[in-house]
């Protein structure tokens, strides 16, 4: 084997090693930057822009309320749209990982209260849970 034949070699085993440890891996989806100067209507688009595409088991669309309350729209696979409202105020954002498999769920429960909560979010990644975490507890300092 000629050197120019096996430096063509090498190159095209590169390229298939590098094509193979992609695979698997989730796609690069946009990059949301969370900050303290957001307002409400740049929170609300970054909530919007985290869950989507995400594999969570409801897709969910949010929208502000007056007197700080969310509205979640959520897609149910079995019964439709579901819509909810949820108030901000005097609320604390929990993530959880759920028990049977590596995906996360968002509850907000009332300060001081034993009320299971409402989930906002649920069968989404690490990643997602924690940036709604952060945007929940974000959202009632923008009313």
């Amino acid at each position: 084997m000629t050197r120019r034949t096996h430096t063509g070699s090498v190159a095209v085993a590169a390229a298939l090693l590098l094509a193979a440890c992609a695979e698997g891996y989730p796609e690069r989806s946009e990059v949301v930057t969370l900050h303290y100067d957001m307002g409400q209507a740049e929170a609300i688009r970054a909530m919007n822009q985290v869950v989507k595409g995400k594999q969570q088991k409801s897709p969910a669309r949010f929208a502000m309320l007056e007197d700080c309350v969310l509205e979640v729209h959520a897609r149910r696979p079995l019964d439709g749209r579901e819509s909810r409202t949820l108030p901000l105020r005097g609320v604390r954002a929990v993530a959880t990982r759920a028990t049977d498999s590596d995906s996360y769920h968002v509850t907000l429960h009332p300060r001081g209260s034993g009320d299971p909560g409402h989930t906002v979010v649920h069968g989404v990644p690490w990643t997602t849970a924690t940036q709604m975490k952060w945007l929940l507890e974000y959202l009632p300092s923008t009313c």
